[in-house]
């Protein structure tokens, strides 16, 4: 029996490997480009998993040691299904990327607010009749996503598309160092390996409607308009035309860099020509 629990342990995450693969679990913990490391550890697994159990050739001698090989399975139960938490998210939006963040120092702090009348009367479940969103300026989708977030929300040159349409979804997070009061941010998690390195992606939402939740799922269609943040800093923002509640269920929670979606050729950001 001794000899046997190494087999037994690898046949267990054999199972583990082939059950988050066919279910397509696997992607809630890692981007796709690192999947194919873990789908091919599935063969020498089972292998091994089989020598050790049939072969009575093999000779191994069991310690309390060893048992620190369950550790990984006790982990991935406590884990779940691998899904994060917007509470994980306010603790990782410094991963906006904010280098190219400028601050003008003789202007206020103040965010443009000229259509506030436009906040007061929220259609929620229809388009404006005043904007055309069935083909946005912005479609903001998973392949295109952690790129636009970023260029978009913080570029210098971004400002040259305020007053453009723009449609997103994600999770709400309603409170963030460098946001006031009635804004929020909508977005998804980034990685470029792992879970581990997940970050927090997405774009500021100016919203006076304090029925907006941390956590719940949101399609968002509005205009870019400019402004600024706490600190002084020009920002993008998304002044809100339409809003809708969604079903996470039925979303990604996770975005991956351009180049993991199609052939790689990052065609949903090159269409739009962005000036770096």
């Amino acid at each position: 029996m001794k000899k046997r629990f190494l087999g037994i342990v690898a046949i267990v995450y054999s199972c583990i490997i082939l059950y988050v693969w066919i279910f397509d679990i696997l992607k809630n913990f890692l981007a796709p480009s690192m999947q194919i490391y873990i789908k091919l550890s599935l063969i020498p697994m089972f292998l091994i998993s089989l020598v050790m159990l049939f072969n009575n050739k093999v000779n191994y001698k069991f310690k309390i040691s060893d048992l620190v090989l369950i550790l990984p399975l006790v982990l991935l139960i406590l884990a779940g299904d691998g899904r994060l938490t917007s509470s994980f998210a306010s603790n990782r939006t410094t991963n906006f990327n904010t280098e190219n963040r400028i601050k003008n120092e003789n202007d206020n702090v103040v965010v443009s607010n000229e259509n506030e009348d436009n906040l007061q009367e929220l259609n929620i479940e229809g388009v404006s009749e005043e904007h055309d969103f069935s083909s946005p300026y912005f479609n903001i989708v998973d392949a295109n996503y952690n790129e636009l977030s970023n260029y978009i929300t913080f570029s210098p040159k971004a400002d040259k598309y305020k007053g453009k349409t723009i449609k997103v979804r994600g999770f709400a997070l309603t409170k963030a160092s460098f946001i006031t009061d009635d804004y929020f941010l909508i977005g998804k998690y980034a990685i470029s390996c792992c879970a581990a390195d997940a970050g927090f992606t997405g774009f500021v939402v100016k919203h006076n409607d304090n029925k907006i939740l941390n956590d719940k799922w949101y399609e968002i269609e509005g205009i870019l308009e400019k402004g600024k943040d706490k600190d002084g800093y020009d920002i993008m923002y998304i002044e809100v035309i339409n809003l809708k509640e969604i079903d996470s269920k039925d979303e990604e929670q996770y975005v991956y860099p351009c180049y993991s979606y199609d052939d790689g050729t990052c065609e949903a950001i090159s269409v739009y020509d962005l000036e770096y």
